[in-house]
């Protein structure tokens, strides 16, 4: 196990990163490591390219997150990225900064960092980076709230088959310890949704495909969002809605992106996704993956069906 406070502590400053589009259990990690740099009096950045998602707005120092940017800094630390593509257009520090950290739980993780925390047997990355930082003395009430978050998101609410014993254990340590409200969090995280997200979901039902095989398949398109007024981060969540229906084996969410480009996730009840995802470029775990894919919309359908049937 690596001495990351001792890392952090000795860089000078530090630069965390999320991917692109990024989740709580991204953001959640990162926003707990600048809670703890603050307490070492390190300079650190939160750095994601893209916006910071309003649903996760509620997190400690969510306001840092692309607040600042400097050419350069002693360390960098990658947070949930499967690979270096997903850091975006701030892959370049991993390459320029003197030390580098890559903490993740993808399995398609290639270790591209100089120090490489890969547990692809983790439930979340927030998870992992509890285990580095629990005994250090560095931890607070805000940066358990943070690896709370995310700890809660990538388990679905601690309803997916990844919350394993180890998550109830950092689950309820992270309450017992610090003090962390599970209901005020569940309140922020799943009792929040907009007028405009509550109509989106409609549009997402409403699409639905089901298949005799177990497939359900959700398309949102860039007029689905212009109408309802949401934006791509709203699509989050979405194919839960696909999943929460006992007869759907796999899930596909399909979201237009710029014609004719399209963001594909994928879930399933025990069948393993990342293959799927991984012949068009993507990647992630067993049973929640993702990719981008070009082309007409029925034959990117078609290929997404052929590509879970094999």
């Amino acid at each position: 196990m690596i001495d990351l406070i001792k890392i952090l502590s000795s860089a000078g400053s530090a630069v965390v990163v999320c991917h692109i589009r990024p989740d709580c259990d991204a953001l959640g990690a990162a926003l707990a490591l600048k809670d703890i740099a603050l307490r070492l009096d390190v300079p650190c950045d939160v750095l994601v390219d893209g916006e910071m998602p309003a649903a996760y707005r509620f997190l400690p120092h969510s306001e840092c997150v692309n607040a600042s940017r400097k050419s350069r800094y002693g360390l960098c630390i990658a947070v949930d990225c499967g690979d270096v593509t997903r850091m975006g257009r701030y892959s370049g520090y991993i390459r320029s900064c003197a030390s580098s950290v890559n903490i993740d739980h993808h399995k398609t993780n290639n270790g591209f960092a100089k120090v490489n925390v890969v547990r692809v047997d983790a439930s979340s990355t927030c998870q992992i980076l509890y285990k580095l930082v629990r005994d250090s003395g560095m931890m607070s009430a805000q940066a358990a709230v943070c690896l709370y978050a995310g700890l809660s998101t990538d388990t679905g609410n601690f309803m997916h088959s990844n919350t394993t014993a180890e998550v109830l254990y950092t689950a309820a340590e992270l309450v017992e310890r610090y003090g962390v409200d599970p209901n005020k969090i569940t309140n922020s995280l799943y009792r929040s949704k907009t007028r405009e997200k509550t109509a989106l979901m409609g549009r997402a039902i409403q699409s639905m495909r089901f298949y005799d095989d177990g497939i359900c398949v959700v398309t949102i398109t860039q007029q689905d969002l212009s109408e309802t007024g949401c934006t791509v981060d709203d699509t989050e969540g979405l194919i839960d809605l696909a999943m929460d229906m006992a007869d759907t084996r796999i899930a596909i969410c399909v979201t237009e992106q710029t014609r004719p480009q399209y963001k594909v996730s994928f879930r399933s009840k025990g069948y393993d996704v990342s293959r799927a995802a991984a012949m068009f470029g993507g990647g992630g775990h067993t049973v929640a993956a993702g990719c981008m894919l070009s082309g007409y919309y029925e034959d990117v359908i078609e290929k997404l069906l052929r590509s879970v049937r094999i």
